[in-house]
């Protein structure tokens, strides 16, 4: 099993809300998974593991107690435990696909990000991605460097 999610892909988003998600990245989500806001204008799908990890990160971090609140309302206050169905969809929450501009779209994107998914409005995934250049990720790339990554 990867360890890691990685890719995109463009799927439909069907009447009933739901949408397919890619062969590769359903091991990694496990039979029950966490659905919630992203930090961005997508939606997050967490393995257990991972969510927990997150939730962990936050509530442990040194951030004043009432930002701690604010980030932990955020994100659990969107969040669902979910599953896929027997083809492998996910059936998206109507609250949840209005907060990330997914209400009345017929496609949406998949995104694998390193240890959870994104699903994101088409367009707006487009736009992000067009947004980095080369000359930032080179620069990113070169302050990971210098910490040792």
């Amino acid at each position: 099993m990867d360890n890691y999610l990685y890719g995109y892909r463009v799927h439909k988003l069907d009447a009933k809300s739901r949408i397919a998600i890619p062969s590769h990245m359903r091991s990694r989500l496990g039979e029950e998974f966490v659905a919630s806001l992203g930090l961005g204008d997508f939606i997050s799908l967490y393995p257990q593991d991972q969510w927990e990890e997150l939730l962990n990160n936050v509530q442990n971090s040194k951030l004043p107690t009432e930002k701690k609140k604010k980030i932990s309302m955020y994100l659990v206050s969107s969040a669902d435990k979910v599953n896929l169905d027997s083809q492998g969809r996910l059936l998206i929450s109507e609250r949840l696909k209005d907060k990330v501009a997914l209400a009345g779209e017929k496609e949406a994107v998949v995104f694998g990000n390193i240890n959870h998914i994104e699903i994101w409005n088409k367009a707006k995934f487009e736009d992000q991605v067009a947004s980095i250049s080369k000359e930032e990720v080179i620069d990113i790339m070169d302050e990971l460097n210098g910490i040792g990554i």
